[in-house]
């Protein structure tokens, strides 16, 4: 006999925002993916039956099962004193990543703004005789203007949001 997980409890507030979540058709899939973890946990299924029915591995099951958990005594607050899109933000919240360390961010806000107001504008009023920028004549007019030192033509497509093609 397989070894089964205590049952994750769900008040019918939850349960019923949890089910809200994976019908609604406009939450990402990985929030979906979570609620519907959190459900199947609330059914007395073990890690590796709910991983098998929904297709993802049991470790994962597990780090929702036990981040819903610790999240327990918050949810019973948040049951009794919040209510629509407040309690749904907190549900949200419990369902997201959890912000990572990672490396500082090599540009500053102040730099940012400064690219994207160049990108804004049209390069012959800056004096550059092209109609129209692309990443390299972008990337030497924010060099020399001297914004920044130096940026390669991927990061500058990551912060326009563009593909770099």
């Amino acid at each position: 006999m397989r070894w089964l997980w205590k049952k994750t409890t769900l008040t019918e507030k939850q349960k019923n925002e949890l089910t809200a979540i994976v019908s609604s058709g406009t939450q990402r899939s990985e929030i979906v993916e979570r609620a519907k973890i959190v459900l199947a946990c609330a059914e007395i299924k073990s890690n590796a039956d709910v991983g098998n029915d929904l297709a993802i591995h049991a470790n994962t099951v597990n780090k929702w099962r036990e981040r819903w958990r610790t999240n327990k005594q918050k949810l019973l607050l948040i049951d009794a004193a919040e209510t629509g899109i407040n309690y749904t933000r907190t549900i949200l919240n419990i369902l997201s990543d959890e912000s990572r360390i990672g490396a500082p961010t090599k540009f500053t806000a102040e730099q940012v703004c400064k690219i994207m107001s160049i990108a804004c504008q049209h390069p012959e009023d800056l004096g550059v005789p092209i109609s129209h920028w692309s990443l390299n004549s972008l990337r030497d007019e924010i060099i020399r203007q001297g914004i920044v030192d130096d940026i390669s033509r991927s990061r500058l497509a990551v912060l326009l949001n563009k593909d770099g093609d």
